[in-house]
């Protein structure tokens, strides 16, 4: 799925630097309630749209990013939480399977005398 996305991206940009080469016009663009007046090149715009896109897209993929590490997080803590219990429980078990073992060794010392 990854390689497919990535030759995706590589022939949408091939596309974008194409169309925008071999295309002549100028964009003329003018500020409302101003006087400022530019031109700029075909080219120019489609990759200044082109960047922004790219850049929107990173910023989305982040805040997905931070929220899968966040859940990451909580999950290794009630992991680690869970295996504390665990641990906890098995100790438990010992000594109280060291005090059954204690116990039969005085009850037979006593069956004996």
């Amino acid at each position: 799925m990854g390689t497919i996305c990535v030759i995706l991206a590589v022939l949408i940009t091939v596309f974008v630097l194409m169309f925008g080469q071999f295309n002549d016009m100028n964009l003329n663009l003018a500020l409302m309630y101003t006087d400022i007046k530019f031109s700029m090149s075909y080219l120019v715009s489609t990759l200044i749209v082109f960047a922004l896109g790219i850049f929107t897209g990173v910023i989305l993929m982040l805040s997905s990013f931070f929220d899968a590490a966040g859940r990451y997080t909580k999950l290794k803590k009630q992991y680690d939480k869970n295996s504390l219990n665990t641990d906890e429980a098995d100790e438990k078990i010992r000594l109280l399977e060291n005090k059954v073992k204690t116990l039969e060794a005085a009850l037979n010392k006593a069956m004996g005398k």
